[in-house]
């Protein structure tokens, strides 16, 4: 089976997967790196309300065989009275 490296980037840096897992395919790979992010952006993250988070997915000789990125924003709206209804 081959071995494939998860290199995640976010506000803190690149956080280089040393480990790796084996899987059945790119494919499978493919699928975990899509999953990941999401999962990620899902936590509270240092960067306030702005998150790019990247991975890249290396094979066992180093290359990188697929990317994929991520943007969260989140917006907090300004606060306004509520109308009155003019009756």
């Amino acid at each position: 089976m081959p071995l494939y490296y998860f290199d995640v980037r976010n506000a803190d840096g690149l956080h280089r997967d040393e480990v790796g897992d084996h899987f059945d395919s790119l494919d499978e790979a493919i699928d975990i790196a899509q999953s990941l992010l999401p999962d990620l952006a899902s936590r509270k993250l240092s960067d306030g309300d702005w998150h790019d988070l990247s991975c890249d997915v290396r094979d066992d000789a180093g290359r990188v065989v697929y990317q994929v990125e991520l943007t969260y924003r989140g917006t907090r709206m300004p606060v306004r009275p509520a109308s009155r209804p003019a009756w």
